[in-house]
């Protein structure tokens, strides 16, 4: 059974997550496997993954002669997909590119699935390891080998689209995005928003900060606008218009954003320091909204503002 020494939680978890978010299992999928074995949340139960890693790699190493199914290429790299997908979750991203970079050595045939599914992990992991320049070929190669119908495309539009903003490519970002947001591919079969509120929130959201960066204030605030109404509950949405509201100096908008961000998130002190920012922009001519929000204090009491 292999062992892992040093492993990176975090990243496993955060590869897990970002994985079970975009990929549709169905029962026989090659990865279906592996992912009874991780939550929702991206949490991997460890030992159960590696008693089946030791499957996989003792059918690897010592493959009977007398077996045609262990001497069939396409089993070979589905042993290397799931091989390689549990070692990345398990944290172990070196081993886990040994494998799946092994598996697209082999010349696909019939099917690009596997392949496909390999370089869909690859992206995650160079993704979540912030190596943008390696996830982006990646990316645009998962997208092209797998099926529509194998992955979530509000998600994996949100995970592509990031590494296209870390890289500065804003205005092909603004247009994957809007390819979503505002299809017009014919046969693009999209959920329909309200059953998927809180992923198109998400995308609107990022494309707000797309357009910011492309100094398309205006649009900016819309695509926000629209986020909220999608997610009116997401603090971290009001924070983000009102940070918007305050690039363009507009005060007010921007102090009754923040201070409803800040009433739900109390702890974030990069907010806070916004907010005091544009307090002191507005100075005396400050407007306090007509229903105050209790703050909490550090001793665990409310104050009003």
């Amino acid at each position: 059974m292999p062992t892992f020494s040093s492993p990176t939680p975090t990243l496993a978890s955060e590869i897990g997550y970002a994985l079970h978010q975009i990929l549709i299992l169905r029962p026989t999928h090659p990865l279906t496997e592996i992912f009874s074995y991780v939550s929702d949340e991206g949490t991997v139960a460890r030992t159960q993954l590696s008693e089946h890693m030791a499957t996989w790699s003792a059918q690897l190493r010592h493959p009977l002669p007398t077996t045609r199914i262990f001497l069939n290429k396409e089993h070979t790299k589905r042993l290397l997909l799931q091989r390689g997908t549990a070692y990345a979750l398990l944290g172990s991203p070196e081993q886990a590119r040994q494998d799946l970079h092994a598996l697209l050595q082999h010349s696909g045939t019939t099917t690009r699935q596997l392949e496909g599914l390999a370089c869909l992990v690859l992206a995650v992991l160079a993704t979540e390891q912030e190596r943008y320049p390696d996830a982006l070929p990646l990316w645009k190669q998962a997208r092209a080998w797998l099926h529509p119908q194998e992955y979530d495309h509000l998600a994996l539009t949100w995970y592509y689209t990031k590494v296209l903003v870390q890289l500065n490519h804003l205005r092909t970002a603004y247009r994957v995005l809007t390819e979503i947001l505002s299809p017009t591919t014919p046969g693009l079969r999209l959920p329909r928003q309200k059953e998927r509120a809180e992923a198109y929130a998400e995308l609107f959201s990022q494309r707000g900060g797309v357009c910011s960066l492309l100094q398309y204030h205006q649009e900016a605030i819309e695509d926000l606008n629209a986020a909220i109404e999608l997610h009116p509950t997401c603090a971290r949405l009001f924070s983000i218009r009102g940070l918007l509201h305050a690039k363009r100096q507009h005060w007010q908008a921007a102090y009754n954003d923040l201070w409803r961000a800040l009433h739900a998130m109390p702890e974030d002190q990069a907010l806070a320091d916004c907010l005091f920012v544009v307090m002191q922009r507005l100075g005396t001519q400050l407007a306090v909204p007509t229903t105050t929000p209790a703050m909490h204090t550090r001793r665990g009491g409310t104050r009003r503002a």
